[in-house]
């Protein structure tokens, strides 16, 4: 009988056990969605970026995000030559110089451009950016554009631009 009795206190004290995990684990998932329901999509897009960066390769990414910001620098000094050296352009591509000029020509004057996020995944990566442009006088912000880059036979980023 003492038997009987220790091993129903067992089962007892596992079941409180099992209790209290199960509301600690309510719990954790209830602030969870409260987190991401009341913070909004900015909260989202920082954790998206915290978790890509750490889990990817953060000096591939610094790479990457650095050709996206010398090729806007360069377009907003209007300087198209070294623009296109930022440009992937395979050896038997048809794509020129001169058809990047052309494609660029009717374009508004870009003003601003922030680095939002950057995954990376083996040769390809993606850079999120806020734009601002400038036409007619008026200011104009094109939010969460993505930019895709890809590895070149020398294994430098440049920028997919057709």
């Amino acid at each position: 009988m003492k038997y009987f009795y220790h091993k129903k206190f067992i089962s007892e004290k596992s079941a409180s056990t099992r209790h209290y995990l199960t509301g600690l684990l309510i719990a954790f998932i209830c602030l969870f969605f409260a987190f991401f329901t009341f913070t909004g999509c900015e909260k989202i897009d920082e954790l998206r970026y915290d978790i890509t960066s750490r889990f990817g390769s953060g000096e591939e990414a610094d790479k990457a995000v650095k050709v996206v910001k010398d090729f806007f620098e360069a377009l907003i000094a209007d300087d198209l030559d070294l623009a296109y050296e930022f440009v992937y352009n395979p050896e038997n591509s048809t794509q020129t110089f001169d058809a990047f000029k052309k494609e660029l020509e009717d374009t508004t004057q870009i003003i601003k451009v922030e680095i939002n996020w950057v995954e990376v995944k083996n040769n390809i990566a993606i850079v999120g950016v806020d734009l601002m442009d400038t036409y007619d006088g008026e200011e104009k912000i094109y939010k969460d554009l993505e930019i895709s880059l890809v590895k070149n036979g020398n294994q430098e980023w440049k920028i997919n631009f057709w």
